[in-house]
């Protein structure tokens, strides 16, 4: 972005809420480029560049016919305005050749960081007087003079995830991780809580919480977002959000939460990714914990050896969310003694795999949590993402480790 003095004006405009925010975080953190007005709509995003006349226009609509009969109309009205269309359209799709003829960018929706900057950079520099051409030009993730500047690499389009955004990662990591992520686990007399996340890239789809539901019962979730990336990490920022929301309303009832968040997920995404999650109540005076598992991987409650279940699982009661309308979840009621441990955790720990291939699996979680669970929490949580990272060796990580322990005192 250094070949101008000026910055670039750019507008966005998305129908969905959770994308709208994402792109516009990532905006801002881009060198050189002024962010001037965000639309909810496409008819939005025409007033918009009536009103603002911005050097580029991102817009991100659910469907691609009504983007690019948008994208028309503007360019109708203002004929100066650079258009870029999010889309999903993989690299032998007729609609490129469509959207080439009208004068549309198009960058792929799974795009990488430096693709991403590559791609807005020669969009930037694109001469004016061809956007007023009427010849079209050869369709791609971006047309018109594609090759004219051999030092900017053309982007290519990704595979294709439905639903996911660009991904401007190693930017968006931190910051989406900082905002959502609690800063400490809750200080609760009588117990002991720690949690940890440990993403495998620089995003992350896992994230756990604790929500302060009333004075007495305090929301415990840990969840996974079925993708990878910059898609899967505003995903999670949307489900936290969410979760948050309903759980206020319902603080005796997990199930109706879930049902809260699926139809929300359903109505706010393009629908093509889920999220297991564990959303439990804790009543810290009576050790009661009523929960609901949607799609989750077990959590387990570890007691005295000697005593008659020493171990007990928090199975699924339903599927994970955002994957069916018709999702149901029923809530489930465990009372940890004192003593107790609570563990919860995402599949990139029972997942993890080493050089040969095998995973780390349930059983040697669950010899890794006996081995140690007489020591402290901290002390338990080091031990077990030791023994993970031993079992792995050298083999890079495909997934996010989420972790929450509590411990009822004894």
């Amino acid at each position: 972005m250094s070949k101008s003095t000026q910055p670039l004006r750019v507008a966005v405009s998305s129908d969905q809420p959770i994308f709208l925010r994402g792109l516009t975080a990532i905006l801002q953190s881009v060198k050189d480029v002024q962010l001037v007005g965000e639309a909810q709509d496409g008819r939005d995003a025409i007033q918009l560049c009536r009103l603002t006349q911005p050097d580029l226009l991102l817009l991100d609509l659910k469907d691609p016919l009504e983007a690019r009969d948008i994208g028309i109309t503007i360019h109708e009205q203002c004929v100066k305005v650079r258009i870029v269309l999010l889309h999903n359209c993989q690299e032998d799709d007729d609609m490129l050749e469509d959207l080439a003829a009208q004068r549309l960018f198009v960058f792929s929706r799974d795009m990488s960081e430096e693709e991403f900057k590559a791609a807005l950079d020669r969009v930037r520099h694109e001469p004016v007087s061809l956007l007023e051409s009427d010849t079209p030009a050869p369709a791609g993730v971006m047309h018109q003079a594609a090759s004219k500047n051999p030092d900017v690499p053309t982007p290519k389009p990704a595979p294709v995830r439905t639903g996911e955004l660009m991904a401007r990662e190693l930017y968006m990591a931190g910051k989406i991780q900082a905002d959502i992520l609690p800063e400490k686990a809750p200080q609760v007399p009588g117990w002991q809580i720690s949690a940890e996340l440990e993403p495998a890239r620089e995003t992350s789809g896992d994230f756990y919480d604790f929500i302060q539901l009333t004075p007495q019962k305090l929301g415990l979730v840990i969840a996974d977002v079925s993708d990878k990336g910059m898609g899967a990490a505003l995903f999670m920022a949307l489900s936290s959000s969410l979760m948050r929301t309903y759980a206020a309303r319902f603080p005796t009832l997990p199930s109706l939460t879930m049902s809260a968040v699926n139809e929300r997920i359903l109505t706010d995404t393009r629908g093509s990714m889920f999220v297991t999650s564990f959303f439990g109540i804790l009543e810290p005076n009576t050790g009661r914990l009523i929960y609901t598992n949607a799609g989750h991987p077990p959590g387990f409650i570890l007691s005295n050896p000697q005593g008659r279940d020493p171990i007990r699982h928090l199975r699924p009661t339903g599927m994970a969310l955002g994957a069916s309308e018709q999702a149901r979840w029923t809530q489930k009621i465990v009372k940890l003694a004192p003593g107790d441990l609570l563990v919860l955790y995402t599949d990139g720990i029972t997942e993890a795999a080493n050089p040969k291939d095998q995973m780390f699996g349930e059983e040697r979680l669950l010899d890794a949590l006996l081995a140690n669970v007489h020591r402290s929490l901290p002390e338990i949580k080091h031990r077990l993402l030791e023994e993970v990272h031993d079992f792995v060796g050298g083999t890079p990580r495909q997934d996010d480790i989420a972790l929450i322990i509590i411990r009822r005192d004894g």
